[in-house]
């Protein structure tokens, strides 16, 4: 998740968004040449809210997982993606299919261009949906 992305999430979605339902799992991996292991505790700062987790995926295997679901053209990862899923998901043998997505990359739809106000209203409805 870069700076923009992070700011984004953490005042559009977190702030706003106070219910304890909602879960976020920031994963980093090495894209650009200064993405290291240790360059997670910083990126940690930019979402300091306790209900984020943040993991490393060192050889990108949760991307090229997730590039598959996302349908991204082949040999581009999922990097810089926002998703949202329904809290009854499963993981079975392949991730499972996002009910609402954004991204931040090149080539890609630009109606689904990180926005924090889209992506908290979409976040929204998942969690009034649950509450039925």
């Amino acid at each position: 998740m870069c700076i923009r992305g992070a700011s984004e999430i953490q005042s559009k979605v977190l702030e706003p968004i106070k219910s304890p339902d909602v879960r976020i799992y920031s994963v980093y991996l090495p894209i650009l040449r200064s993405d290291h292991e240790s360059s997670v505790p910083s990126a940690i700062k930019k979402l300091p809210d306790g209900r984020v987790s943040f993991f490393w995926d060192g050889k990108g295997d949760l991307a090229q997982s997730f590039a598959r679901v996302l349908q991204l053209p082949e040999g581009q990862p999922a990097w810089d993606v926002y998703m949202v899923f329904n809290r009854g998901v499963e993981w079975k043998s392949e991730p499972p299919a996002p009910d609402y997505w954004m991204h931040q990359l090149g080539g890609q739809p630009p109606e689904r261009r990180l926005d924090g106000i889209k992506f908290a209203a979409e976040t929204n409805k998942l969690i009034q949906a649950g509450k039925k």
